[in-house]
């Protein structure tokens, strides 16, 4: 202990200092196995619902739960990234904190719901949908819930524990529509079955989060202005993300099909999947582009933005070319024949997830260096600029115009962030491994194009061997870029 005027600094040992970054890399790698086996079970959860509820039933589902995800997002309105924001700062009153945060989300949340549960009974839904979102309401009351010990887990470095409560949920989610499927149940079981694994997640999150923070109940409003006053901004930005993101599918279900909005919602949720890479990436990388900019260090700072940039491109630009070759049979190797259809939308869908690649990068990057409130005009544009096309093209074209729309709107939020970031740290991104990835790309698009009558489970992974062979050719990967983030930070 060292004495700075009237306050005090822990300084850690060698040894702390080591013992904290093995933490921090447990975490790390925790996570990340946490995150994928979620998508597999996703996969696996998707597979058998489209299969068990066709295009139709499916499309319910779809339209239920992207209703009830605008609800959501004025539940949390920024809550989850503003506690995590508060209990990390130098002598926080966590207990204090986290109990009036979780109960003005358990109030919040039961209002909102009960609101979306209600006000679907005026829109031009089915019965089945307007009983989907009021019984779904429950699933998303519970996940919100879960959502807000985040903070938490992170700030105790017991990430493993969050990720057991959402491994279980995901699993018996899996086993419940697995046995729904099989006794031929319908919609309303599913939802059933949804709700009780959110369930599980939430008890599951609130025993280990009580384990590390002994929190209540409590109404401070003096604490509750504060909250608001830190949590608008995001809350704001995020309302203006699903407008764009979600805005689509709601649109889409008002104007056409259900079995429309099934195939769509079948592709989207491939695009889901596959864009957790560049979230979980940034998420890793995020804290060590915050501590590279507070220290000051602008050199090195845009030398690893620039490597989070070049590795970013290498992923996401053979995921274009790709699906462009395979789209429609990875539809059918999903979702079932009846799904194929659905290929021609995800081929589109997966530019938007190339750049959402780029959002993610650019994106984290305003957080870090802390210019949140100065991308507000960009997703507010966005929102509404999306919102008037979704409204003009949809009730005409349909599917394939919510497609384009969706890459249109993750475009100019990719131009917009890094037009932002470029501006602030004058980090021009170097292109040639961008260049170089394209013509390994094109290559392997050629490949997998020549192969169209070879099985897809044998297609995928000829493309990605072709396509890491021409990059190694075109000398399109470097060691630096791989070491640069695999090592932790002892900072977090």
């Amino acid at each position: 202990m060292t004495e700075v005027g009237l306050r005090y600094e822990f300084r850690p040992s060698g040894t702390e200092v080591m013992s904290l970054t093995k933490a921090i890399a447990g975490n790390t790698v925790v996570q990340v196995a946490g995150k994928f086996t979620g998508v597999l079970l996703s996969v696996l959860t998707v597979a058998v619902m489209t299969r068990h509820l066709g295009r139709t039933g499916y499309g319910e589902f779809t339209t239920a739960i992207s209703f009830l995800q605008f609800f959501g997002i004025l539940v949390d309105f920024g809550l989850t990234l503003t506690m995590i924001k508060m209990i990390s700062e130098p002598g926080a009153d966590e207990r204090r904190i986290v109990t009036n945060i979780f109960t003005l989300r358990v109030i919040s949340g039961i209002f909102f719901f009960g609101l979306a549960a209600l006000v679907a009974q005026f829109f031009p839904y089915t019965q089945s949908v307007r009983l989907a979102i009021a019984v779904g309401s429950i699933s998303f009351l519970c996940v919100s819930l879960s959502q807000i010990f985040t903070g938490v887990f992170q700030k105790k470095l017991a990430v493993r524990l969050a990720a057991i409560a959402e491994v279980a949920g995901r699993g018996a989610l899996l086993i419940g529509v697995l046995w729904a499927a099989r006794a031929g149940a319908g919609l309303m079981t599913i939802m059933a079955v949804l709700a009780a694994s959110n369930i599980l997640q939430l008890v599951l999150s609130l025993a280990f989060a009580r384990r590390l923070v002994n929190f209540g109940w409590a109404v401070e409003l003096p604490l509750w202005r504060e909250i608001f006053r830190q949590s608008w901004p995001i809350g704001l930005a995020i309302v203006f993300n699903l407008v764009y993101l979600k805005g689509d599918v709601v649109i889409l279900s008002l104007f056409r099909t259900r079995a429309e909005v099934g195939l769509y919602g079948a592709a989207y949720k491939v695009l889901d999947v596959i864009t957790i890479l560049p979230t979980v990436f940034m998420g890793l990388v995020l804290p060590v582009l915050a501590n590279v900019w507070t220290a000051g260090d602008r050199q090195d700072f845009n030398r690893k933005l620039g490597r989070a940039f070049e590795f970013l491109s290498i992923l996401a630009i053979p995921l274009v070319f790709g699906t462009v070759a395979v789209a429609t049979d990875v539809m059918t190797l999903i979702a079932g024949p009846e799904f194929a259809e659905a290929g021609p939308l995800l081929a589109i869908l997966m530019g938007a997830g190339a750049m959402v690649f780029g959002s993610a990068l650019y994106g984290h990057t305003v957080v870090a260096i802390g210019l949140q409130r100065r991308m507000l005009w960009g997703y507010g544009a966005d929102a509404l600029i999306s919102l008037a096309l979704y409204f003009l093209l949809i009730p005409s074209y349909g599917a394939v115009a919510a497609a384009w729309v969706t890459l249109f709107s993750e475009a100019f939020m990719f131009l917009a962030t890094a037009f932002v970031v470029i501006r602030a740290t004058g980090a021009r991104p170097d292109l040639r491994i961008w260049l170089r990835s394209l013509a390994a790309s094109v290559a392997m698009f050629g490949g997998l194009w020549g192969l169209s009558s070879v099985p897809v489970l044998l297609r995928v992974p000829a493309g990605i061997v072709t396509y890491a062979a021409f990059l190694f050719i075109f000398g399109g990967v470097s060691r630096e870029t791989i070491r640069l983030f695999l090592k932790p930070t002892a900072n977090p």
